[in-house]
């Protein structure tokens, strides 16, 4: 069965309300409120609304029937629990951010009224885009960049209905009949555009330039690909959001940003473009962040307000990764997964995985035996991880997916690292997130258990419900905390003066800190490359806080060869 979604009928909420015992009413003549409902609620005139014939149900109910079209059947009726009259729409697909079938209506009389689309041009085009935002809804991006009147109208109902893929058959009719009224046809649209296309949008309610590149640079970008790490490196395309000032040093969230994608002799790379007073700056993604294999394009998805790295999967089948460039205050850089979708257009099958932020499909309030969506536990940062690893099923995403961490091994949220399995033991310190550490034996406790582990020199306990094998792991929002060596550092074993040392190490060695204790850090210096994960046959040591500094996951991330 379909699931509609069910217009309350406020204005009728008023009448209810005065109408003596209604809520305890067992049946209720709702024919006089049909007329209403088509009027008030959906939005169809008075001469509109008077073609539909009621046809009242066993159940009390009244289904109201388009003469021209039978399967376009609205139904009024009472919810006997909340005894509140609603309504539902043959053209509703649950889609969260959809205007009402009103305010559609309305839009489309005022298209209709203008003949945008029997005199479709540059100037038509602008104007729809304009009615979109007065209206406040949000335009996709097909619609954004449409070229002829039929993809415009397609366009236009995704943005008040969502993604194709998810419409019901009275949809597919309605939008069919608006194009054989306009006499138009919908010319393919190609996977990829060559070319420079600018366009303005609307994202998070401001207004933004939007720039999508396909085998040609943008001018403003010449100077900024010049940079010798790309040299031999064919940009592939990409996109950009602008119209924002440049990054002064200002607290301004808002700046602008795009992605870029590069190819050299088989290899893929990302790149991300951050512009501030002094140009465009890049920042490296590295070769983890693009799938190694198969079709891609970045773009940018309205409905999602966001910048995308699309796949193409199949002949039907499409996968995104919704991204976020940021600049922090500190001016460090970095690109956050927001969301993972998967969607079969075919089948009608989709997947959502979230990552870091809110950000929740648009396709419908209450999914469907076809649609899933989950939380997955993976780093958020872009490059840190090769994509390929990234959890693609509802299945994966539920089974904690924590690329990296070895078996018998477990990642920690934060608990205090402690010389006894008691909570009023010494504790070494708390222990920064995204730690891994071994899981040698887990003792009973009351209420959580406790795992004994061991990290260098150091033996203690941890609570096994803030760790990945224990239920409690957060997001990966706060990784583990880097920091590189200012100067030659000694490592120690403890903290005091007779301490002996762990080893020497040279300026610009990198370590993971695992926790902090007084001026002092434990840290684990990895035998080989430095990765967001910590090594478990590191080098572990105490080093003083004035020695090192903070390191940025960015810089974890380096220009491939």
């Amino acid at each position: 069965m379909k699931r509609r979604y069910k217009y309350i009928l406020s204005f009728l909420l008023t009448v209810m309300l005065a109408v003596p015992g209604f809520a305890h009413a067992v049946r209720i003549d709702l024919v006089p409120y049909a007329g209403a409902y088509l009027t008030q609620v959906i939005g169809f005139t008075e001469e509109e609304a008077s073609r539909f014939i009621p046809e009242v149900q066993e159940d009390g109910s009244v289904i109201c029937r388009d003469p021209d079209h039978p399967e376009w059947v609205y139904s009024v009726y009472i919810d006997r629990e909340t005894s509140q009259v609603t309504g539902v729409s043959p053209f509703d697909t649950g889609y969260l951010q959809s205007p009402g079938e009103k305010a559609i209506r309305v839009l489309l009389r005022s298209v209709r009224e203008k003949g945008l689309f029997t005199h479709w041009n540059k100037k038509a085009h602008q104007d729809l885009l304009q009615m979109m935002y007065d209206a406040e809804i949000m335009s996709s991006t097909s619609l954004v960049f449409a070229e002829d009147a039929g993809s415009a109208v397609y366009g236009l109902f995704e943005s008040c209905y969502g993604p194709e893929f998810g419409w019901t058959d009275a949809l597919r009719g309605l939008v069919q009949a608006v194009m054989d009224e306009n006499h138009l046809s919908r010319e393919p649209v190609p996977f990829h555009r060559k070319g420079i296309r600018r366009e303005t949008v609307s994202h998070y309610s401001r207004p933004m330039d939007l720039t999508l590149f396909d085998g040609e640079i943008p001018e403003e970008l010449a100077a900024a690909f010049s940079d010798p790490h790309l040299s031999g490196w064919e940009c592939t395309g990409g996109a950009m959001l602008t119209g924002e000032s440049p990054l002064d040093g200002s607290d301004s969230f808002y700046y602008d940003s795009g992605l870029a994608a590069f190819e050299k002799s088989g290899r893929r790379q990302l790149v991300m473009l951050i512009r501030n007073s002094n140009g465009w700056q890049l920042t490296p993604l590295g070769e983890n962040a693009l799938y190694r294999n198969g079709d891609y394009r970045i773009t940018y998805d309205g409905l999602h307000e966001s910048l995308a790295v699309e796949y193409q999967l199949g002949e039907n089948e499409r996968a995104s990764f919704y991204l976020d460039p940021v600049m922090w205050l500190d001016q460090s850089a970095e690109c956050i997964i927001s969301a993972y979708e998967h969607l079969d257009s075919a089948t009608g099958k989709a997947v959502w995985i979230r990552v870091f932020s809110g950000m929740e499909p648009t396709w419908k309030q209450e999914l469907g035996a076809r649609e899933s969506a989950a939380k997955a536990w993976f780093p958020y940062h872009l490059g840190l991880v090769p994509v390929e690893q990234f959890p693609v099923t509802e299945e994966e995403a539920d089974q904690g997916h924590y690329p990296g961490v070895p078996d018998q091994y477990a990642l920690v949220f934060g608990p205090q690292f402690r010389t006894a399995a008691t909570s009023h033991s010494r504790s070494y310190g708390e222990l920064n997130h995204g730690a891994i550490i071994p899981v040698l034996d887990i003792l009973p406790g009351d209420p959580d258990e406790w795992i004994h582990t061991r990290l260098g020199t150091l033996e203690g306990y941890v609570v096994k419900g803030y760790t990945s094998i224990g239920g409690r792991m957060s997001d990966m929002s706060s990784l583990p905390t880097f920091a590189e060596a200012k100067k030659e550092i000694t490592l120690k074993r403890g903290t005091g003066w007779l301490d002996g040392s762990v080893g020497t190490f040279p300026a610009g060695t990198r370590m993971h800190v695992v926790f902090e204790s007084g001026d002092w850090l434990y840290v684990d210096i990895p035998s080989g490359e430095m990765d967001w994960v910590m090594d478990p046959e590191g080098t572990f040591g105490y080093v003083l806080k004035n020695d090192v500094e903070e390191m940025s996951v960015s810089r974890l991330i380096e220009w491939p060869e």
